[in-house]
């Protein structure tokens, strides 16, 4: 549940596969039991834990071997810790004067380095975690003086919790050393070791956030071990967002909606198959989701790219929210276990309400328009002298469609039969009654 050093929480490969479900069942329990959660002010608040105990320094080195000094040291503990941080853990000794015959020696010493190791329990694992530190000699040395020994805060080597919960640090160190250096060499160490009976100091370990800007997810590492899941790391996480599309943005077009995510760069040497896959919430004109799905080419890239499709239906404001969910997945060689085992990092928005990533503004496609009608050409040109009763490319005088079956297409519905028809049954009867008056004329006539 933890990690010391390279060594993640995942240590299956030096105690086996036994851990690791020692591990799932840790982990669930402390699931259960609802410990954890984001660090408070109250927690951060609360003072270290200390232990002190008495060690006997062999002086052996230097002058017989029934010679030695007693010295007091105190290790402090963290109450609280938060996971993917470092944890400070330090050993503070007292000083304490040396023989004079030893002190001759000691001529010319300018630091001592001092060095010791305590025990961390997490979810059923056990590691040591070094403790170290280089403390200078001030004025004329007259014995060991009083030195700081403190674990890594270097992210590679630091002690790290990977789960919320409750972890613990086993006290005291059983040995300290000292080791002189002068300018040009170092000498002999001096070892100072305790009989005091190990004590176990609890640290409440709470979810730790990593980064400042952009959207806060909640994120869980696991990995698939002999078809169990194993949970490895838990933290939150802000996590810049950029999104961005590219496209017509007219109805009846695709666009390409395109995220770049601040995270990355953080697999592990040998990790193969890597892909990252989100789902992009869109409401407005277009509701649903934009899904993505990438494979990681670059894995030493810290920032990772994908794009997905939006068909555009409708005209209107589409917003294109951050991802809600998002995740890789990878595999990656650990010792200890056959072949490569899958791993999963996903993340869940937890910042609300979700932060809208790009706002679009969708046209309608325009609409094909449609041909000149014959009538109107005609018209423009001339056309048939006024009162001629049949317009000109109707039926019945051997043209295409008539202006009645125009206006039936631009005005929708029934209208041709009223309008086209309509024009044709007029154009016949004045075509009659004109046929009637001519005849009459030629009787008057006669």
């Amino acid at each position: 549940m933890f990690r010391a050093g390279k060594l993640t929480c995942l240590a299956v490969g030096a105690a086996g596969l036994a851990v690791a479900f020692t591990m799932l069942g840790q982990g669930m329990a402390m699931a259960a039991a609802g410990s954890g959660g984001p660090v408070t002010f109250a927690l951060m608040a609360a003072p270290p834990k200390t232990f002190t105990a008495a060690y006997s320094c062999d002086l052996s080195a230097y002058q017989s071997a029934s010679s030695s000094v007693t010295i007091s040291a105190t290790t402090i503990v963290p109450a609280t810790a938060a996971t993917v941080t470092p944890v400070d853990v330090t050993v503070k000794t007292t000083s304490v004067a040396l023989p004079s015959a030893v002190l001759s020696k000691l001529s010319g010493v300018v630091s001592f380095d001092l060095t010791a190791s305590v025990t961390a329990k997490q979810g059923g694992v056990s590691l040591p975690v070094a403790l170290s530190g280089d403390n200078a000699v001030s004025g004329t040395l007259k014995g060991l003086p009083a030195a700081t020994a403190a674990s890594s805060t270097d992210p590679s080597s630091a002690l790290i919790f990977s789960l919320p919960g409750s972890a613990q640090i086993e006290v005291p160190p059983t040995t300290l050393t000292f080791t002189p250096h002068t300018a040009a060499t170092s000498l002999s160490a001096i070892t100072c070791t305790t009989t005091a009976a190990k004590k176990d100091i609890t640290i409440t370990v709470t979810v730790g956030v990593v980064g400042t800007t952009g959207p806060l997810y909640d994120c869980v590492v696991a990995a698939s071990v002999a078809g169990q899941s194993v949970k490895l790391e838990e933290f939150r996480a802000h996590v810049p967002m950029k999104v961005t599309s590219s496209g017509s943005r007219t109805t009846g077009k695709t666009d390409t909606v395109s995220l770049v995510a601040g995270i990355g760069g953080f697999f592990p040497p040998g990790a193969a198959s890597a892909k990252f896959s989100a789902n992009l919430r869109v409401t407005g004109a277009q509701p649903g989701n934009v899904a993505m799905s990438e494979p990681i080419t670059n894995l030493t890239d810290l920032e990772t790219s994908a794009s997905g499709k939006l068909p555009l239906t409708k005209a209107g404001t589409d917003q294109i929210l951050v991802p809600e969910k998002f995740a890789f997945t990878y595999t990656a060689p650990v010792s200890g276990v056959p072949g490569s085992v899958p791993f999963t990092w996903a993340c869940t928005l937890v910042t609300k309400p979700a932060p809208v990533g790009l706002t679009v503004k969708v046209t309608a496609a325009p609409q094909a328009s449609s041909s000149p009608s014959p009538s109107s050409s005609a018209t423009s040109n001339g056309g048939q002298p006024e009162g001629s009763g049949a317009p000109s490319g109707a039926p019945a005088t051997g043209g295409g469609t008539g202006p009645g079956a125009d206006m039936a297409v631009a005005v929708g519905g029934a209208a041709i039969a009223f309008s086209g028809g309509g024009l044709v049954i007029i154009g016949r009867r004045r075509n009659r009654d004109r046929d009637r008056d001519r005849r009459h004329d030629r009787r008057r006539s006669r």
